[in-house]
């Protein structure tokens, strides 16, 4: 069974990839001191593999310019800048950008990262001890804008280039594509328990938004701004469009495929679409992947050993088997040949101290010739008999 853990500000949200579509199954609150056990024993039960969502609103995004260089210098530079830029966690990212039309021959690589916060730690400590325990297999740690931009570049009615807006109870996510590709994002937390209360601030925080837009080359004017979002909450959303100068158009989340009231499960279904989305570095879920690997590698050791064994026992088998019908049937023909001695002793009349006649010695001579198979058998020592018959030598006939 497949399953998407949601890591946020209030706990972990547990989504079950079922047949009809996603359906929520359980909630772990942060705040509940029984929330690890409760949580350890969830992973307790069947066999599950588990993609790790991280849906917070403090996860940071920077862009870079770097120069062309071959690939290992990029990833030098590429990791000096991400100590640079974010020193203070272990969960980072990078990912390369299109080329755009300001970047003067420079490469843009786009950094992210995520808060090394017991917001993290907490769920993460026991995933990766059950992922050694072979219980569970925990793939990546990936974030809910990794999800959008894979949602997004399979939107291919979409502009290239846009703002998308999303909402939901943990306040308005913004998300800036450049060709199709993430190339920042950021989220405003809720100020009051409703949209309408809330709007003056995502009204501010949108202007400012596009103001950093445009000292960061990212854009050269102000881009379309797509929200998507309940139609119930279009004529609200509309006041966002005097402040921004712009032009906000509007896509009903219910005209999506696979669509519910909320966006988070329409994005977790990306996470079952081919290859896998991009993620951060994790080191504990990497360390639990190499035991697990380790783990699978004995195991197919010790199966090919068994299967080895068993091969090899089988073969002796059947040589053994073999040699017993081989040993049946020279013991059926040495009896046969004492027999036919037997047999042809009886028949001959032998006076005391005379010779054997020269008839009985043709005889004896045909029934050798006839089971040399059985004589040279006897002669080597394979087969050993009591009864064996004592032949005469032979003598020369006559003239």
């Amino acid at each position: 069974m497949e399953y998407s853990l949601v890591i946020n500000s209030q706990g972990l949200d547990i989504w079950r990839h079922a047949a009809s579509g996603i359906e929520h199954e359980m909630k772990l609150d942060a705040c509940d001191k029984r929330a690890r056990v409760k949580f350890q024993d969830w992973l307790v039960g069947e066999r599950r593999r588990c993609a790790l969502i991280a849906d917070l609103a403090d996860e940071r995004h920077a862009i870079e310019r770097l120069p062309h260089t071959s690939r290992a210098d990029r990833l030098q530079l590429i990791g000096r800048k991400l100590a640079q830029c974010f020193p203070d966690t272990a969960f980072t990212s990078a990912t390369l950008l299109p080329v755009g039309p300001g970047d003067n021959m420079l490469k843009p690589v786009l950094l992210s990262a995520l808060p090394h916060s017991s917001s993290i730690t907490l769920w993460l400590d026991v995933l990766s001890e059950t992922a050694t325990k072979g219980r569970i297999d925990v793939p990546l740690l990936t974030s809910v804008p990794f999800l959008v931009e894979r949602w997004y570049r399979r939107q291919h009615t979409l502009p290239p280039q846009c703002l998308l807006l999303t909402f939901g109870a943990g306040g308005m996510r913004q998300i800036f594509f450049r060709q199709h590709r993430l190339a920042f994002s950021r989220v405003i937390v809720a100020r009051a328990s409703t949209l309408a209360g809330s709007l003056p601030a995502y009204r501010d925080e949108l202007t400012q938004t596009l103001a950093w837009l445009h000292t960061q080359r990212l854009i050269e004017e102000t881009p379309s701004i797509l929200v998507l979002a309940a139609e119930a909450d279009f004529p609200l959303l509309r006041e966002l469009t005097p402040s921004t100068n712009s032009i906000i158009n509007f896509i009903d989340i219910a005209q999506c495929p696979n669509a519910s009231a909320d966006f988070l499960p329409l994005i977790l279904r990306e996470t079952r679409h081919g290859s896998a989305p991009n993620h951060y570095d994790c080191p504990q879920l990497h360390r639990a992947r190499q035991f697990t690997a380790i783990r699978r590698a004995i195991w197919v050791a010790t199966v090919a050993t068994l299967a080895v064994g068993l091969a090899n026992a089988t073969t002796r088998f059947v040589d053994a088997a073999h040699l017993r019908q081989e040993i049946g049937q020279l013991i059926a023909e040495q009896q046969k040949l004492q027999t036919e001695l037997e047999k042809l002793n009886t028949q001959t009349l032998i006076e005391p101290g005379a010779d054997f006649p020269d008839e009985w010695f043709d005889k004896v001579e045909s029934l050798i010739r006839n089971g040399s198979h059985t004589k040279a058998h006897i002669d080597s020592g394979m087969l050993r008999s009591d009864t064996a018959p004592t032949l005469p030598e032979p003598r020369e006939k006559a003239p």
